[in-house]
């Protein structure tokens, strides 16, 4: 699919394609495809095999597990990235449209293709997405750390935290 520079110059401004060139993106969303998804429907269910990478161009979506909202994402926001490290394993969550949705589905096989080859920005945008599930995961700590602190003892806690830093700060390779 050939997808105007202009929006392309908007795609490489996401985090997950940050540091890519217009041509490097033009390269890696040849193989997307453009689809629109009708308020209410999924465009992936959890458990579902991951095998996409969408980016919402228009419209909302809500992301939900065991029917719990958990975010509602907008244009230029990216779901389903996981599913390009790890194609086939099975959907964390549901994604499903509030409004009319325009998405980018990019294959996750293609990706994996691209990254055996060794191409510049898969590999960008695998080292991107790694960045960005980082910074989740030291939110999630934080949050988990928060919720323990205000439901067990908040001083020995933060003193075994602090040790556990110490610990980690000490770590070499």
């Amino acid at each position: 699919m050939s997808i105007p520079a202009a929006l392309l110059k908007k795609l490489v401004q996401i985090p997950i394609f940050q540091g890519l060139t217009v041509p490097e993106a033009a390269e890696f969303f040849e193989v997307a495809l453009e689809q629109t998804v009708e308020p209410g429907r999924a465009l992936f269910r959890e458990g579902d095999e991951g095998d996409a990478l969408f980016v919402i161009l228009s419209g909302t979506v809500a992301v939900t597990k065991r029917d719990v909202e958990l975010a509602t994402l907008s244009t230029h926001a990216v779901l389903g990235e996981m599913s390009l490290v790890s194609p086939g394993d099975a959907r964390s969550a549901t994604a499903v449209a509030k409004t009319e949705v325009t998405v980018l589905k990019v294959p996750s096989k293609r990706v994996q293709k691209l990254i055996k080859g060794e191409h510049l920005a898969a590999l960008k945008v695998v080292v991107n997405l790694a960045q960005v599930m980082a910074q989740r995961l030291a939110a999630i700590n934080e949050r988990l750390v928060g919720a323990d602190l205000r439901t067990r003892g908040g001083d020995s806690k933060r003193a075994e935290l602090a040790d556990f830093a110490g610990i980690l700060n000490r770590w070499s390779f």
